[in-house]
């Protein structure tokens, strides 16, 4: 029979992570436990020790009590007992311990989140608490300190204390005062650079004005700015070319393009308009998809990332239908207009179906792993080669003039991507990235607010009033918090679940890339320099470089959608 202790958190344990989707290989990895110990604790085979459990509740960003409930927990003669768990006015936590210490017991704790702060109360006995050497708590006494260092539980003649746990309240954006004189004064402030802000009230008219995305949510107004990549005016022939100059077509151009024959120009067309404040009817985009179930199997891209609504709506991505005009454009100048080339992470396929709209001739061989991205494909292009691999992991005596991988690199390690396709390609060969990345970071809270910022990017110009939690998180993180994030994005998403317009659909999509990034599960950007130095590394030379959509950052090697074109030298 299973002890009831271990039963009860482990299945706390499951239903904590699957409502965040991690994988236990992702959450073992945040906890840095082993996978195996996770997995009997989930089972409810293993007896956890405060300290894995500590470190499992901080990889979860959840108080330690949503794990252990009422149950009490113990080891190394410490027993600790929830008793009460609150939320203050402002939305701070409390949680309520008693904590019993046998004679000659020591506990260390590990520093919990930034801002949590503790008050031990003794009940009877002696002990010392706080950071090391910790200061004595008798009967009756009361000592506080903060909890966000590595701090002691000790006690030489056994003590019972009331640890009281005092989590910060998670921090959200506050708009100012409104007005109409306030509303014109912000309006002009983000249209000149600002990247957010929000008034308290409804003022101005959702929709895009002086080159500023205007969102009512609740009972504010959010006012949002997209940096502004301009694209290169180039010329080419036939469909090329007119899907070049479609990318510089005013509205009333845009428009005549929505029932275009070519999926192509109907993509560029419905983002062009897209970004100028226009949501066109996006019916003529949505590609008709049965149901994608998505394999165990863990670390696979489809455990995180709903293939079926991928497979649906992903061309209305802002930027998506650039990356295949882009590409063949130099695939063009590069002589490589046809023949037999590697197509790395396809999925559904999206991206090989415009591109093959604009070289027909060539005549891609897929490497996709996962069995749902492999239905999908083989619904939208049944005629192409499949090798059902992972690409790291490949293994072939063919060498190939020519490999892509559009949208993917991300989703496996950036190093072996790049090994892999140096040692596959010809000498002179030509390896094709496109694909999303942040913005410069150098630690992980920089990380964690550039991947808000870039995700929810593509979703500025979408008119969603609902969830508030969406603008609140973007704005958030352009205020520099990073804290509290995860927690908004979830919300973010729970909010959208009852929806299931194609709008609200791509917004979930979004949203569980973003709280994959989160966890660096699946999903694992990094910056542009920083790919272009691994790819240095590995030998490649760089043939070209664009930035084709902005996300996040001025320059043209900020956060956005970007096309490298990298040759393996002769």
């Amino acid at each position: 029979m299973k002890n009831e202790l271990s039963y009860e958190v482990g299945q706390n344990l499951r239903r904590l992570r699957q409502a965040r989707g991690l994988t236990l290989s992702g959450l073992a990895a945040k906890a840095g436990i082993a996978k195996s110990l996770l997995h009997a604790l989930e089972a409810g085979r293993a007896n956890p020790t405060l300290a894995t459990l500590w470190a499992l509740a901080r990889a979860l960003e959840v108080p330690f009590g949503e794990l252990v409930q009422a149950r009490p927990v113990g080891d190394e003669g410490v027993m600790v007992h929830l008793i009460e768990q609150t939320w203050g006015r402002v939305g701070e936590r409390l949680e309520v311990y008693r904590m019993d210490l046998l004679p000659r017991s020591v506990r260390w704790a590990e520093a919990h989140e930034p801002g949590l702060r503790e008050r031990v109360i003794g009940l009877k006995g002696k002990a010392r608490v706080g950071p090391p050497p910790g200061r004595e708590v008798g009967s009756g006494e009361e000592v506080e300190f903060s909890g966000d260092e590595p701090h002691v539980y000790a006690s030489e003649e056994g003590a019972s204390l009331l640890v009281f746990l005092h989590y910060p309240p998670l921090p959200r954006p506050k708009g100012e005062a409104g007005s109409p004189e306030k509303a014109t004064l912000v309006l002009r402030e983000v249209s000149l650079g600002v990247g957010g802000l929000a008034l308290e009230g409804r003022w101005l008219a959702p929709g895009f004005l002086e080159g500023v995305f205007v969102r009512w949510s609740g009972n504010r107004t959010y006012l949002f700015g997209l940096p502004l990549a301009p694209l290169p005016r180039l010329g080419g022939q036939g469909l090329l070319g007119e899907a070049l100059a479609l990318l510089h077509a005013p509205l009333e151009g845009l428009r005549r393009y929505q029932q275009n024959p070519s999926l192509l120009l109907r993509t560029l067309a419905w983002e062009g308009l897209l970004l100028k404040g226009e949501v066109a009817d996006p019916a003529p985009l949505l590609l008709k998809a049965t149901r994608f179930p998505a394999s165990p199997e863990e670390g696979e891209w489809a455990s995180r990332i709903s293939v079926d609504l991928y497979a649906q709506v992903e061309l209305l991505h802002p930027g998506y239908a650039r990356q295949p005009l882009f590409l063949a454009h130099g695939l063009q100048a590069a002589g490589l207009e046809e023949g037999r080339f590697l197509d790395v992470g396809t999925g559904p396929g999206h991206h090989l179906l415009l591109l093959l709209e604009l070289l027909p001739h060539l005549e891609p061989v897929a490497v996709e792993p996962s069995p749902a991205s492999r239905q999908a494909l083989a619904q939208l292009l049944p005629g192409v080669e499949v090798w059902p691999e992972d690409f790291t992991l490949l293994s072939t005596g063919e060498a190939f003039p020519l490999i892509v991988c559009v949208g993917a690199s991300h989703h496996m390690s950036t190093w072996r991507l790049l090994e892999k396709a140096y040692r596959l390609l010809r000498p002179g060969g030509l390896l094709a990235v496109a694909d999303e990345f942040l913005s410069p970071f150098s630690t992980r809270e920089e990380r964690a607010r550039n991947l808000v910022l870039h995700h929810t990017a593509y979703l500025v110009p979408f008119p969603l009033e609902e969830p508030e939690a969406l603008w609140a998180l973007r704005l958030l993180a352009l205020q520099g918090e990073s804290r509290g994030l995860r927690r908004l994005a979830e919300e973010a998403l729970q909010g959208l679940e009852a929806r299931s317009d194609p709008l609200a659909a791509f917004a979930r999509i979004e949203l569980e890339a973003l709280l994959a990034g989160l966890d660096y599960e699946v999903e694992t950007k990094t910056y542009p320099r920083r790919f272009l130095e691994l790819a240095f590394a590995v030998g490649f030379e760089l043939e070209d470089h664009r930035r084709l959509f902005a996300t996040h950052g001025s320059h043209p090697w900020g956060g956005g959608t970007h096309l490298f074109l990298l040759r393996r030298p002769r």
